[in-house]
């Protein structure tokens, strides 16, 4: 069983001015040398890995998960391939492929493995969360249907069988929102991922249309529970649908490392919202370090001091080496 033995842990999350949250999913499992599958299924590697990793990184934020976006679509029928090496879990099936089962659509704690990340989550919160804010990512209501249905065929049955979607798309609000009251009971934040969202995967019209509103509708929903800091984490360049995105009512955006920097931050100046900018996790994977300090340095220039930015990164590789995402650490504790 894991045990609380944080009494040692050195702080520094709280009294940093710059905020530091890296991705850190499958790389927690590496730090308990367990492959992803393996802590993946298991509540107790979960909690130890997100433990793990905080001890060692003292990032500003925990958000528990491995394969943080399979969770409800596996819930609600998706077959997911675990693996013996240090590959993350993947979908391979698409049960609404031939029928849109609506009927099938029910939350409960027990189904796929939504238990053991609310337990694992608990556990971590026991344990570091009276020095960092702990909390579960949860999926938006787009990208579950692309799983529950197959990416390619929800869009294409966003033109050709409108209806039907919207009708999936209100159904997996309401799972979802019942998914967020537990987690929400539970005291954890949430952090919402919409991986299937970024342009160029769908247009921004789709976006507005078949995305947005019920992102809008799911962040409303939390709010009105009384937690009212909910990212929305979608990657690549978001630029074109960046108004949208502002428009549902989260907490913070992303600036992916492939965007126009300065394009997002003048964005959330004018919202007084938080962004945080991602560092290529494949640099911080191979290095070297000076070049990882050199980008960190840039990032913060184009930040002009904005007191809600946030340094941060994609989902750090499985092996990245622990010595890049300290020094990353290093340096801002630096600039005290």
């Amino acid at each position: 069983m894991a045990s609380n033995n944080c009494k040692n842990i050195n702080i520094k999350s709280k009294e940093r001015n710059i905020k530091f949250i890296p991705t850190i999913f499958e790389h927690s499992a590496k730090l308990i040398n367990k492959t992803p599958s393996e802590t993946a299924v298991n509540s107790e590697l979960l909690e130890e890995a997100q433990v793990k990793a905080y001890q060692l990184y003292k990032h500003d934020a925990v958000t528990v998960g491995i394969d943080v976006y399979n969770i409800e679509a596996e819930a609600l029928g998706c077959e997911v391939k675990f693996h013996e090496d240090n590959s993350v879990p993947g979908i391979i099936t698409h049960p609404f492929e031939e029928n849109y089962d609506l009927e099938k659509i029910c939350f409960l704690p027990e189904k796929g493995r939504i238990n053991i990340v609310l337990n694992a989550a608990k556990g971590v919160k026991k344990r570091i969360g009276d020095y960092v804010s702990v909390g579960v990512g949860i999926s938006g209501p787009f990208s579950i249907c692309a799983e529950l249905v197959s990416f390619e065929k929800l869009v294409t049955d966003c033109i050709d069988n409108e209806d039907m979607v919207c009708r999936l798309l209100e159904k997996v609000l309401l799972f979802q929102q019942d998914y967020c009251k537990e987690i929400i009971s539970a005291g954890l934040g949430i952090t919402l991922f919409e991986s299937w969202a970024s342009p160029p995967l769908i247009s921004p019209g789709t976006y507005r249309q078949f995305v947005m509103p019920y992102e809008k509708e799911l962040i409303a929903y939390i709010n009105s529970l009384g937690v009212f800091n909910v990212p929305l984490v979608i990657g690549g360049n978001t630029s074109s649908i960046l108004d949208d995105m502002v428009a549902t009512g989260t907490s913070l955006i992303i600036s992916d490392y492939n965007t126009d920097m300065e394009y997002y931050i003048k964005k959330a100046k004018e919202r007084n919202m938080a962004v945080r900018g991602n560092i290529d996790p494949k640099l911080v994977e191979k290095g070297p370090k000076e070049e990882i300090i050199a980008k960190v340095k840039e990032m913060l220039d184009k930040a002009k001091g904005y007191d809600k930015f946030i340094i941060g990164t994609g989902v750090l590789p499985y092996n990245t080496p622990s010595e890049n995402v300290l020094a990353i650490k290093g340096y801002l504790s630096s600039l005290q």
